[in-house]
């Protein structure tokens, strides 16, 4: 636990520092950052900056355009992770030309050394941000008379949201993911750098030396990179002489498995509310849960949403690991015991225990529902994030779209068997024709739909050959799904509702999507592709990394970070924790990936990327 402590200390340090500049500022933060900072408080962002002495609290997005002026204050604090300088140049340029700000501090996440500057920029206008400050001054001077305002730039490394303990995501590169065509590398160089600087910064304030391994030819990029980075090479020179352990990491590409992280089949809960609930504005990795069921009146969702988001990592680690039914039985246990407080006397004479077999998601709901003759609302607010959680898993387990999930799965089980069985004479892509062609009826989308067949191409890799007839009923299909889907998007005004999929239609033209099925399939037989990461795991513990065949071995050192570059699901955390249990390991292990994944998010990150426009 030392390790991920220490992790915990870096972030805790960062915001401690970031909230000592706040005091009677105006805030501004972009999304990454208000999601980072979203985990490290539990979901109270505002109070932590409202403890910290901020006058005002704003949202900073280079497509918000309702930006009003700040009344009464002279300060600003800007916190950013862009390395964009347009970013800068229209966003933070309309804000304080609409504002008479006199002191501005950016903290931006972005060093120096990775702004993406335009080639005419000289190497001195690039060193300490200097040609942004100019800039930033000359904003501040075009809205007011003074001409002594001053412009302080300060780099933090923000990029880290800690989930539990063991497991952490990255915000600022939720987008950032190995292209499926090598020759598009280098449109990922800003990214990739902007990454192993700050990874950089984390492993400095650690104060340790790493070995670096790779799974993937974009995974091989990114840790040259940080192996090159000159910083670095320092660091590590540094501490050669410590002769300390140091933490072994190793990057590994999400598009080496793509069956796994398009499967619906999975026993993590988290898995199951990814899936259902919608998402908190402009974040990836948390939800927005109705709170309305804790309040008597018409049952309308609730302008403030609850989260996931806890100080107490064991609710998410409960939500990661366990099986439902013990889920089920903990929060079942959790509620009677806020309701069998000392203040509820009454309510506690009428709980009566319930066997686990039977604890439902809605014997839950009647649980919850009790809070509603609560008088005393601070013991609702004491409990509030435990009620968040619980409330999640409800709406979760009784989403309308729980029977499309169950269908989902089914259909998942009905091609595994079909290939065991049939393998190059199966007729499934033929079955997948007349699912496309009555989705609607089956209460399937789309996207659902391309997410299933990233699954069976993945999951087939190279062994099995379907025949082109089939493979071409299935395109002349899917060609019909689309037009049908235009047709309806045409009938209805665009919204912030739709999917990804209908906004890339929307932008597309509304033309035809040009997908390579095949060029998302790996060299690798599909047994090699499934399940990489479990099976790294057990590799790391077996014979995968012998020292006969590498110069070090991951478990040298006394902690292992494995990063899944392109993002985790929660059933792979799930297994993955599971394998690392039964070993006796000296060394920590700790999962990492850009961002917690759900399988529609393949369709928008991989399938839908890979469109030629």
């Amino acid at each position: 636990m030392e390790a991920i402590n220490n992790v915990e200390q870096f972030l805790v340090d960062i915001w401690y520092d970031i909230a000592g500049f706040v005091s009677e500022s105006a805030v501004y933060i972009d999304h990454a950052a208000t999601e980072c900072l979203h985990w490290h408080t539990g979901g109270k962002i505002h109070f932590f900056f409202k403890d910290a002495g901020a006058m005002s609290v704003h949202e900073l997005d280079m497509y918000n355009f309702r930006y009003v002026k700040v009344q009464n204050c002279k300060k600003v604090v800007i916190i950013s992770t862009s390395t964009d300088l347009a970013f800068y140049q229209r966003t933070v340029k309309m804000m304080l030309e609409k504002n008479a700000f006199e002191h501005c501090t950016i903290i931006t996440a972005a060093h120096s050394s990775v702004l993406n500057y335009e080639d005419s920029v000289s190497l001195e206008d690039r060193i300490d941000y200097t040609k942004l400050k100019r800039d930033v001054k000359s904003w501040m001077h075009s809205n007011q008379q003074l001409q002594d305002c001053s412009v302080t730039i300060l780099f933090r490394p923000i990029f880290i949201s800690l989930i539990d303990n063991g497991l952490f995501v990255t915000p600022p590169f939720s987008d950032l993911l190995s292209p499926l065509n090598n020759a598009l590398l280098k449109n990922s160089q800003y990214a990739v750098d902007h990454f192993v600087s700050l990874f950089n910064s984390l492993l400095t304030y650690l104060n340790l030396k790493e070995d670096i391994y790779s799974i993937g030819k974009f995974s091989e990029y990114v840790a040259e990179k940080l192996e090159t980075l000159p910083i670095a090479i320092d660091r590590r020179n540094s501490l050669v002489a410590a002769k300390r352990k140091g933490v072994s990491l190793i990057f590994v590409d999400r598009v080496l498995d793509l069956c796994t992280s398009t499967s619906n089949n999975t026993e993590s809960l988290l898995s199951r509310i990814l899936c259902t609930l919608p998402h908190l504005p402009h974040h990836y990795n948390d939800v927005a849960i109705n709170m309305s069921p804790l309040f008597c009146g018409p049952q309308e969702f609730v302008d403030v949403p609850g989260c996931l988001a806890s100080n107490d990592k064991t609710l998410m680690n409960i939500l990661i690991t366990k099986k439902q039914k013990e889920v089920l039985a903990t929060m079942n246990k959790i509620l009677i015991d806020i309701l069998s407080s000392k203040e509820n006397l009454e309510l506690r004479e009428n709980l009566k225990p319930k066997l686990a077999t039977r604890i439902s998601a809605h014997s839950l709901e009647k649980l919850v529902n009790k809070f509603k003759d609560v008088d005393d609302l601070h013991i609702i607010s004491e409990s509030s994030k435990k009620l968040q959680v619980v409330l999640g898993i409800i709406q979760a387990l009784t989403s309308e779209k729980t029977s499309r999930l169950d269908l989902l799965i089914s259909l998942e089980k009905l091609i595994l068997q079909n290939i065991a069985v049939s393998r190059d004479s199966t007729s499934m892509l033929g079955q997948l024709s007349n699912i496309i062609k009555t989705r609607e009826k089956r209460g399937l989308d789309t996207d659902n739909i391309l997410a299933l067949l990233v699954h069976i191409y993945a999951l087939v890799g190279t062994e099995i050959q379907f025949s082109l007839q089939q493979e071409q009923q299935l395109k002349e299909a899917i060609t019909d799904a689309i037009f049908e889907d235009i047709t309806k998007l045409k009938e209805n005004i665009l919204n912030s509702k739709m999917s990804v999929y209908q906004q890339t239609l929307s932008l597309f033209g509304y033309g035809i999507l040009n997908i390579s099925y095949s060029s998302m399939m790996s060299k690798s037989s599909s047994q090699e592709i499934v399940r990489r990461v479990e099976n790294l795991v057990l590799n790391i513990f077996d014979s995968l990394f012998s020292k006969g065949r590498i110069k070090h071995h991951p478990c040298d050192n006394n902690w292992i970070i494995i990063y899944v570059i392109g993002g985790i699901t929660p059933e792979e955390i799930r297994e993955t924790k599971e394998i690392i249990s039964l070993f006796n390991s000296n060394c920590q292990i700790t999962i990492a990936g850009s961002r917690l994944l759900s399988p529609l998010d393949i369709v928008d990150k991989v399938l839908l990327s890979s469109i030629n426009y």
